[in-house]
Order: C-alpha cells, then structure tokens, then sequence
C-alpha cells in the first residue's frame, strides 16, 4: 500500500466505522427506550445514523449509483463527465491564464530576480558545468577543419603579399635593436659550427677535403712546394686535428661579444639592414618577387600542425579545473552581477520577460485548454473517478465521520429537548 493508499483507506475506516458504531449503539438502545437517559441517548445514535448514511449517500452519489441501484441524480460525475471537463478547460482559459490574470499576478513579481536567483544556483551544479564543458568541447571537434585551413592559406598567402617589403624592413631593424636579433643568431650560428666541428666525421671529412685541395694545386708553383711540405710534416689526420683546432678556436674568439670580428660583422648585419630599408630599388624587386613566388608556397601543412595542436591545447584547457574556476565562473558570476546591479537592464529584462510570458499565454491558452481537454478524455471515468478519490477521498471520508459526529451532537440536544421539556 502506497503512502498516498494509505491516509485515504484509514479514513474510510474510521468513517465506517463511526456509522456501524451509531447503528450497534441505535438497535442497543432500543429495548430499553423507557428509561430516559437511554432515550436521550438513542436519539444521538439515531441522528448520528441518519447523518452518516446520508453523507455517505451524498458522497457515494457524486461518483457512482449508491448500493448498485440507479436512484435519480446519483452517478453525478460518469453522468456529467463531458460537463466536468469543459467547465474544467473553460476556467482555465478565461479565468486562470487569460491576460488580466496574469499581468495581476505577476505585477508585484520581479522575474529577473527569480531568475537570477536561479542562474546562480545552476552555476555551482557538477551538472551544468559537464555539460557546458562538453558542449564546448562538442562544438570545437565540430568545426570545419578543412574550410578553416583554406582560409588560413589565403589570408596568410594575401598578407604576405599585401605586405610591404620597406615596412618589413624597418620592422625588422626595431626588431632587431630592440631584442639584438642579430646577436642572437650568430650566438646560435656559432654554436651549430661548433658542434659540427666536435662531431668526428665532419672533423676527418674537413681534413680530406683540405688535403685533396693541396694535392690539386699543380699550377702554383708557391702553392705545390707549400702543400708537399705539409704534407711531409702532417698526415691526413693530424692536418683535420690542427683545422679543427683553429676553427673552433676562431668561434671561441668570435663569442666574446667586443671581439673585433664579431663587431664587425654584427655592423655589416646591420648597416645592410638599414640601407635595406631606403633601397627602393630592392625593395621593388622584394615586392614583385612575393607577388609571383608566394602563391608557390603551400602554407597548408603547417597552418594544419599549428591548427590540430592548438586544438589539442584547447581542448585540454577547456576540461581543466583552470578553466572552470578561473575563466567560466567568474565570467558567468560577473555577467550575473552586471545584469542584478545595471540600473536600466535588469528592469527592462523583467518588463519584456513578463511581456514575452502574457504574449505566450494569450496565443496558447487555448492550445493549452485542447491539450488539457486531450488528456482528460484519455482516462476513462473509473479512472478519473479513483484519480478524484486518490487526492480528495480523505476530505470525502471527513464529510461522513463529521456528518455522524454531528448529527449524534445534534440528536443529544434534540433528545434532551424532549426529556426535559416534554
């Protein structure tokens, strides 16, 4: 038995209870209506009996024929089933959701608070933040790849042609005085040699290039006499020993940053990077070579490799405890404070929410009485009948034990009249 089963069936006991307790205590009392006390007490029962059973008529006649017989007016709800639901439809159109009641209702409503309120609890759901993050991440794994690439190899292929070559040029020499770029690469130029000359092969391959180079020189004279005496004096491995040896000492040399050569060097970077800059001529030929030579470029690869490891990165950002606490939900929070703390917004967002609500009732509510209309002609009458008893049938039940109680009250005061005064 259910817990709503429960109430109710109790309640029908109690009241059919009460009626068998003034029938038992009426046909007890009859024997004995001589004695005036029994009397007044049988005119109680007497009146309990009948205020039961006539609740109990009244009450079983709403939903069916009392005892199976078809006395007039009973049966009141199977009878009047299609009256039932119209004057049931017929309120709620024109009473319950028609557009004075509602605007009366909600004009001492702040709907904007209410909904707030409400955005802010959703916000601290596990819930709502899986589903944003997912349908972050859905809408990310959705894009269009491939029109995304295509469109970034020709907006990167129309900038570098749009571009111009002297603005490139200065561009680059701030670039350069500002972060010493060209410091910067001879560092990472001398540092590759160096590790080039430290690798063995390269060191023997160096050597045997220099010593084939003696070997060839037959037409100078200075030359030959010069190469067949180093070669007397060094072999093929040792010569490779002492090259490296004084080209890693050069790049040594070179790494001191007042080094003469390296000065000089840096100033030729940068004296040509500056004309560079003022040569129309070059920069003319610089222009019209990106014009022709750029769309020969395929940029697509790479704009891919950058694409598919942003998106990783992306989406590894957007499952992050990082994102959702320092980006989601302080954004969200703040948008939410803006809307409650903004001084026109907030009363205009309530006004149109409460317009949109009536607007929707007053085109709906007669497709709102059809569908309850629809559902209502769904359930046949017993079922309407056990579903009107399910929620009111306790109440019902009161009415026949109040119905008994009261007419025993009412019989004792009748019998006492007629004690007393008859």
């Amino acid at each position: 038995m259910s817990s709503l089963e429960q109430p109710k069936t109790s309640t029908r006991r109690l009241a059919t209870v009460s009626l068998i307790f003034m029938a038992v205590g009426f046909v007890v009392s009859l024997p004995f209506k001589e004695n005036a006390w029994v009397f007044w007490l049988q005119s109680g029962f007497e009146a309990g009996l009948v205020g039961g059973i006539a609740d109990w008529f009244a009450i079983t006649a709403l939903f069916r024929h009392p005892l199976g017989l078809k006395i007039p007016h009973t049966n009141l709800l199977p009878k009047n089933r299609e009256r039932v639901i119209e004057s049931i439809v017929h309120m709620l159109e024109t009473d319950l959701l028609n557009k004075e009641s509602i605007v009366a209702k909600l004009q001492h409503m702040t709907l904007a608070d209410r909904v707030i309120k409400i955005l802010r609890s959703i916000l601290v759901l596990p819930a709502f933040r899986a589903t944003v993050t997912e349908l972050l991440v859905g809408l990310i794994r959705k894009l269009p790849k491939e029109a995304i690439l295509e469109f970034a190899n020709t907006r990167v292929t129309e900038t570098i042609k749009a571009y111009p070559s002297k603005r490139l040029a200065v561009r680059a020499m701030e670039l350069n005085e500002e972060r010493r770029l060209d410091e910067w690469l001879m560092d990472q130029l001398l540092g590759y040699g160096q590790r080039l000359l430290e690798d063995p092969v390269i060191r023997d391959q160096i050597g045997r290039l220099a010593y084939t180079a003696m070997i060839d020189q037959e037409k100078n004279t200075f030359l030959r006499v010069t190469a067949r005496t180093v070669q007397k004096v060094y072999s093929e491995e040792k010569l490779s020993l002492v090259i490296q040896g004084v080209l890693l000492t050069v790049i040594q040399d070179m790494r001191h940053v007042h080094h003469p050569n390296r000065l000089a060097i840096l100033d030729h970077l940068r004296r040509n990077l500056a004309q560079l800059s003022i040569d129309e001529e070059r920069l003319a030929k610089i222009d019209a070579w990106k014009a022709s030579e750029v769309d020969r470029f395929d940029f697509v690869p790479v704009i891919e490799r950058a694409y598919d490891a942003g998106l990783i990165e992306l989406e590894r950002y957007l499952t992050s405890d990082a994102f959702w606490t320092e980006r989601a939900m302080p954004m969200l929070s703040r948008a939410l404070d803006d809307w409650e703390q903004h001084p026109t917004f907030k009363d205009s967002s309530d006004q149109w929410m409460k317009e949109q609500l009536v607007r929707f009732v007053e085109q709906n509510h007669q497709k709102i009485g059809g569908l309850v209309r629809e559902n209502l002609n769904r359930f046949d009458t017993e079922t309407l009948i056990h579903m009107i008893e399910d929620k009111v049938g306790s109440d019902l039940q009161w009415i026949r034990v109040n119905g008994a109680l009261c007419g025993f009250i009412i019989g004792l005061i009748l019998g006492a009249i007629k004690v007393f005064v008859g």
